[in-house]
């Protein structure tokens, strides 16, 4: 597949939303999400830009964070200068990027993608045209230049953000027969007939959730980010189906569809990097010798994954307990993720705060990503402010709401963090505060005491430190630990491999080995079954190339 290129004029798009929508706005990841999925039908994202004034940036404070997740390069363009505001600015700086894309850095790119509507951008398109590219522009329908919207000697196609983003409440006048708005939840017969596609394309179908975005972030298989992605990601399958273990195809196929194989390379690739590295528990059940075949978890005593979910059960917990009845939304930065980077912890991937503070924002947005955290943008004393809440129902909200998870991911945490030979299963009591102060709030007295009641941990001191020590045998800490069929009581069996053996990969945690499950007498009763093993076998063969009679009389010969 070809190329693409995608350059954002982020200014340009903010403005369109602000002008001609009411009500909150969508997410600025939603937002990037959408034009990405859009580029994403033409062929793998190679180049993505995004040009933005300081203005907007502190208006927007998600946008930074946004970006980053999805793998953008940020281009900041100063606005003021000796005190003036000054416009305009982020076109100049989006054409002399393209120019250099075009004619010197990216000659390979077919495929531009122009993410704005001013009519300064003809002399770019024609540029881009003369070179026998293809150029594809997206713009809000009130925002594009009557130029652009009109000549088909500038552009390929024109894609509006009104059919991008339905979610937005657009005031424009006199709707298309093919606009899609939130009261309608199909569009028309005819908008698929409508909708600018490629020559030779089916229209893409609509996707169920959850799934990863047609475009994934650029980072390497082998990073920090993309691993705890992998994690986060696993974790929601895994929890949703109430399994221990899923198989490799499966979990790809679920996570992915079949039709985006870029996406689906890309995945594959960071299964491989995680089984590497360690974070992913790969194991092949039966006589299953197929990739596909292998069952996935993700490994909990790993560092980066004991570090992950703890800091992801932190985000939810968090949101869940500053939310009430009255407040339902609150801000995600000064409500969520401020008190959080807050906290001081012994060790782990992420040190400094700043570190931290990126960690928060990256799981926050694989939370959004993943639906378990819902948000909008509503305007506070003209500046944007990102409101979240979460998701009833969803499965890593309901994993994040049990009783122990929080503190037994604290432990899980420590554990991993502890260097070999120390005591992996006492947690120092300042901790908790220090840790789940911010979490718990007021509960948190009460939810390590219920815990010690239920038996999850128990009081004990270490030296002269007060400290409590976990159970790691406690049903609790074995279902948030990778036990995930014991969910809310509700216990299912482990999916079955191909040999008919039961296929659940054990969940190690750095605290306790995993013991061997015991054979129980009827299992040991069933007879083998007889197999042939190789071409030259034969009747009754066990590889040694001998019949039953000559191998007993050979034995007896020796």
């Amino acid at each position: 597949m070809p190329d693409v290129a995608l350059l954002i004029d982020w200014e340009n798009v903010y403005y369109t939303l602000r002008q001609h929508t009411t009500g909150p706005l969508p997410s600025t990841l939603s937002i990037l999400q959408a034009i990405l999925q859009k580029a994403a039908e033409f062929g793998p994202v190679r180049v993505k830009l995004a040009i933005f004034g300081q203005e907007v940036a502190t208006q927007d404070d998600t946008l930074l964070m946004s970006l980053e997740f999805t793998g953008m390069e940020p281009i900041a363009v100063a606005q003021r200068m000796s005190g003036r505001l000054l416009k305009g600015r982020s076109d100049a700086v989006l054409i002399t990027r393209a120019l250099k894309l075009l004619y010197k850095d990216r000659q390979d790119i077919d495929y531009w993608f122009i993410v704005s509507g001013d009519r300064d951008l003809n002399a770019l398109c024609k540029a881009i045209k003369d070179e026998d590219k293809h150029v594809y522009l997206i713009a809000g329908d009130k925002s594009l230049a009557n130029e652009l919207r009109d000549s088909p000697y500038l552009r390929d196609d024109v894609f509006l953000l009104e059919d991008l983003i339905p979610q937005a409440r657009w005031t424009r006048a006199a709707l298309r027969a093919d606009d899609t708005q939130v009261d309608k939840p199909q569009p028309p017969a005819d908008a698929l007939r409508r909708t600018p596609q490629r020559r030779g394309r089916v229209p893409v179908r609509a996707r169920t959730e959850p799934h990863v975005p047609a475009v994934v972030p650029t980072a390497s298989p082998e990073s920090d980010k993309e691993q705890r992605r992998l994690a986060v990601l696993l974790l929601d399958q895994l929890v949703a189906l109430h399994a221990r273990a899923m198989s490799r195809g499966d979990f790809v196929t679920s996570v992915v569809p079949l039709s985006e194989k870029e996406a689906s390379s890309v995945l594959e690739q960071r299964i491989d990097a995680g089984v590497e590295q360690g974070s992913v528990l790969a194991k092949l059940e039966g006589r299953a010798r197929a990739k596909a075949k292998q069952m996935l978890a993700p490994n909990m005593s790993a560092p980066l994954v004991a570090e992950t979910i703890f800091h992801l059960v932190r985000v939810l917990r968090r949101i869940d307990t500053v939310t009430s009845k009255d407040t339902r939304r609150i801000p995600a930065v000064e409500a969520v993720l401020d008190p959080l980077s807050r906290a001081d912890q012994p060790g782990g991937l992420a040190r400094g705060r700043s570190q931290r503070r990126l960690l928060l924002e990256t799981l926050f947005s694989i939370a959004e990503e993943r639906g378990a955290i819902q948000t909008e943008q509503v305007e506070r004393d003209g500046r944007q402010i990102t409101m979240c809440w979460l998701a009833e129902g969803h499965p890593l909200v309901v994993y994040a709401r049990q009783p122990a998870a929080s503190i037994v991911h604290l432990f899980n945490f420590v554990a991993s963090t502890r260097p070999k030979g120390e005591r992996i299963d006492w947690v120092n009591h300042a901790l908790f505060a220090e840790l789940l102060s911010r979490v718990e709030g007021d509960a948190l007295e009460s939810t390590m005491r219920r815990a010690v009641e239920r038996g999850v941990m128990r009081a004990e001191e270490h030296g002269k430190k007060s400290g409590f020590v976990i159970d790691q045998g406690h049903e609790e800490v074995r279902t948030v630990l990778g036990e995930f069929d014991r969910l809310n009581g509700e216990a299912r069996p482990a999916p079955a491999s191909p040999s008919g053996e039961v296929a659940a990969l054990p969940a190690p945690t750095a605290a306790s080995p995993v013991e061997a499950a015991p054979i129980s007498a009827d299992a040991a009763a069933v007879p083998r079954k007889r197999t042939r093993r190789g071409r030259r076998g034969g009747r009754g063969r066990r590889g040694s190339g001998l019949g039953p009679k000559k191998a007993a009389t050979g034995e007896a010969a020796d």
